[in-house]
């Protein structure tokens, strides 16, 4: 979450579009895998549950 909250504002001080667009893509890509993890561990726990 401190990851996305810098880039936003590095993202905020760049003018450059291109630089903007490669920061978005970078953000979505962290919260992607972040995600994908989360549930990753979710069905671990299910699974050692059961």
């Amino acid at each position: 979450m401190i990851l996305t909250k810098v880039l936003g504002l590095t993202s905020a001080l760049t003018k450059s579009k291109k630089a903007k667009i490669a920061i978005l893509g970078l953000e979505i890509a962290i919260l992607t895998y972040a995600v994908a993890k989360q549930k990753s561990e979710k069905r671990k726990q299910k699974q050692l549950n059961a």
